[in-house]
């Protein structure tokens, strides 16, 4: 189950472009034995705020009983519910995940482009993603760094508006976590 905001929504392109259709389609290419019982619910909510989403998570979860959660939210309100509360959120909607023996993987915010419409302050990016990668540590989740790997291409994977992806960024959403998946779940 694939959980967040508009960025897991895929609000700005195609549905069927979004990281977790990708991300489908890439997990059933690489276990073709198990192609028609892989399934990657999007469970996005465009324009969520992450205490919406916490909320959220307990009713979705339970809904698809997922054996693994990809999360990545927090970028709406960022600036008012600041790092650390952030990280707290995420840090609960993973250990209810884990709590019923589910795989999480947490993905980083995004890097966005400085001067558009619905950039991100930098710092206060990089605040959070620091924070999730602790605690990432700390809960025994797996941590995806999808702003490190985005940031050197971050014309070619952001859109427009400096906050939400393209195709070439959603699909390299769906890269990083099918390498994660890939690394951590098939052995």
């Amino acid at each position: 189950m694939a959980f967040g905001d508009s960025l897991t929504v895929g609000d700005v392109s195609n549905p069927a472009n979004s990281y977790p259709a990708i991300l489908q389609t890439q997990l059933r290419a690489s276990y073709p034995s198990q192609a028609s019982s892989i399934s990657v619910v999007n469970a996005g909510a465009g324009g969520e705020r992450l205490l919406e989403g916490a909320l959220r998570f307990e009713d979705a979860f339970e809904a698809h009983r997922p054996d693994a959660v990809l999360l990545m939210e927090g970028v709406n309100d960022l600036l008012t519910l600041g790092p650390d509360v952030s990280a707290q959120l995420l840090q609960f909607m993973a250990q209810h995940a884990m709590s019923r023996n589910t795989r999480v993987f947490l993905g980083s915010m995004l890097p966005t482009i400085t001067g558009r419409q619905r950039s991100q302050p930098v710092p206060q990016l990089t605040a959070l993603n620091s924070r999730l990668q602790a605690m990432a540590i700390q809960q025994g989740v797996v941590y995806v760094d999808l702003y490190g790997a985005m940031l050197p291409e971050v014309e070619t994977l952001i859109g427009s508006d400096g906050l939400h992806p393209t195709e070439a960024g959603y699909r390299r959403i769906a890269d990083l976590f099918h390498a994660a998946i890939r690394q951590h779940l098939a052995q």
